[in-house]
């Protein structure tokens, strides 16, 4: 209540001791007034005609008395009468955006700090160039419309020797506020979903909607109009059958909700005495402290949270799906050169179309697909073997590698050369105890570049029997083959000139004896 309420109660409290006849003494004991106070309220109800009953007490809180101004009030301080001629100056910076010390550090005139605030507050400047907030609407829910999720920071933990923080995630439906807390040490994707699962089964059953904040988890980009969801997530809210909501940036106030427990919950911790490393026991002693909160009565609806959600609300959630939902992660790489991208330390393999090009990897615990522009172009077991680095699909090989991955078709190449060079390289295959010599295979097949595949067949013969498995030798045998055969062949028969043909010596002789300008050398 301000001074003028205060005195105007003061004044009828007065007045009405003075109708019922008590005297001036007890009035001034028993109201702690002075008897000056007293004599003048008499004077001025007397001449209002109240205490005579002539005219009845208007009813409250009007006044009772006209307010008398006295001389004082009207007199301006010398500073205020200073600022009232750069008010418009004053007004002017205030709109602009300026704070109210900004404007008076660059007063033209020196006046008292205390002056000036005083004469802002006098003549409502202080809200001036002020953005005055809205009064937000209550936002009400039906029942089971929607989960309003949120984070709170606890305290620091230790874990294998590291220090981390400790978050509690907080869900409250919106109509009967009943509370469900899972406390994390790590906010990623694979937790967030989980412990978002975990509160769908603690409540029975699915609401309608999931309004949460824009982290990265949730939203890749936040947006007054329309944020990017995480796809990762989406997958996830189309497995349950819940809406997503993530609202806009800077509007906690509207999942206030879930924003005014987060304190709260920090306050049920306060008796906790157990070791604060263990989150365990934490999330134990928690569960005990929410369980006590649900069945007090609620602030707001003056109702038990568990009674109205047993009652009204728990019908109304949708049925969680047969299978639980697989946490899945999402990545967005580049294809590189060798037409793999990376998942999580491991490379999938992709058509060589796509090298160069931005793709999306969602994968669970069995499965990775990949898309790009939207399209499902791969599929790959995970990849779960510490040994291993990369999955590639035989279809991404090249034809030699293929050839490579499997041996028979190894075999199927020598059979084009002919059946021993078959049996030459399906010896190989069956040496080196596991390891394939890939080396001498393909330099037995690089020789039908050369040589004929008879000739090749032949020296594969000669190896077989003589268990030399070389290509090398291989090669020195279809050399020698080539010389003993071109020493077996007929010298050529001595042909006959023709009747133009001239011997190559009398064209040597006649270069010899002519002159370039047309003479002869002499000998």
């Amino acid at each position: 209540m301000d001074r003028v309420s205060k005195r105007r109660v003061m004044e009828r409290k007065i007045v009405e001791y003075l109708r019922a006849g008590v005297s001036l003494n007890r009035t001034c004991r028993e109201l702690g007034v002075s008897k000056r106070r007293v004599v003048r309220m008499r004077a001025l109800a007397d001449e209002a005609g109240y205490l005579d009953g002539a005219v009845a007490l208007p009813p409250y809180p009007e006044a009772l008395f006209p307010d008398v101004v006295d001389g004082r009030s009207k007199r301006k301080p010398e500073n205020w009468r200073l600022l009232d001629d750069h008010q418009g100056w004053i007004r002017e910076r205030l709109e602009a955006g300026w704070h109210a010390v900004t404007v008076y550090e660059e007063l033209p005139i020196r006046v008292r700090r205390s002056s000036f605030y005083r004469y802002l507050a006098r003549h409502r400047l202080n809200d001036v160039g002020r953005s005055i907030r809205r009064v937000v609407p209550e936002i009400v829910h039906r029942p089971g419309e929607a989960l309003l999720v949120d984070w709170g920071y606890l305290w620091s933990v230790e874990q294998n020797g590291k220090r981390t923080k400790l978050w509690a995630f907080i869900g409250i439906l919106g109509y009967s506020r009943l509370m469900v807390v899972k406390l994390m040490t790590l906010c990623d994707l694979e937790n967030t979903l989980g412990a978002l699962r975990d509160m769908y089964e603690a409540l029975g059953g699915v609401p309608h909607r999931t309004t949460s904040d824009n982290p990265k988890v949730f939203a890749l980009k936040a947006d007054k109009y329309e944020p990017l969801l995480n796809p990762a997530y989406e997958r996830f809210a189309a497995h349950y059958g819940t809406t997503i909501e993530c609202l806009a940036p800077r509007s906690p106030e509207h999942k206030g909700k879930v924003e005014r427990p987060v304190p709260y919950v920090r306050r049920l911790l306060e008796a906790y005495s157990g070791d604060r490393n263990d989150v365990q026991a934490i999330q134990a002693y928690l569960d005990r402290k929410v369980e006590i909160a649900n069945a007090r009565r609620h602030g707001t609806t003056n109702e038990r949270p568990i009674s109205r959600f047993d009652n009204e609300e728990r019908s109304t959630l949708k049925p969680l799906p047969p299978l639980p939902y697989e946490i899945e992660h999402y990545h967005e790489g580049i294809v590189r050169i060798d037409g793999h991208v990376r998942f999580l330390g491991k490379y999938y393999s992709v058509s060589e179309d796509y090298v160069r090009k931005s793709v999306t990897v969602l994968g669970n615990s069995r499965q990775v697909c990949i898309f790009c522009e939207g399209k499902l172009i791969e599929t790959h077991d995970r990849l779960l073997d510490r040994t291993r680095s990369k999955s590639t699909k035989p279809h991404h090989l090249k034809p030699w590698e293929q050839a490579c991955a499997n041996p028979k078709g190894l075999a199927a190449l020598g059979a084009e050369i002919g059946p021993h060079a078959e049996a030459f390289i399906a010896r190989i295959l069956l040496r080196g105890d596991g390891f394939i010599d890939f080396r001498r295979i393909w330099g037995l097949l690089a020789l039908k570049k050369k040589y004929a595949a008879h000739e090749i067949d032949s020296a594969c013969q000669f190896a077989l029997e003589t268990d030399c498995l070389s290509s090398k030798a291989i090669e020195r045998m279809i050399l020698a083959a080539q010389a003993d055969a071109l020493a077996r062949a007929p010298s050529p028969a001595v042909q006959k000139p023709g009747k133009f043909q001239h011997d190559l010596s009398e064209y040597t002789q006649l270069l010899l004896t002519l002159k370039p300008n047309g003479g002869t050398y002499e000998h």
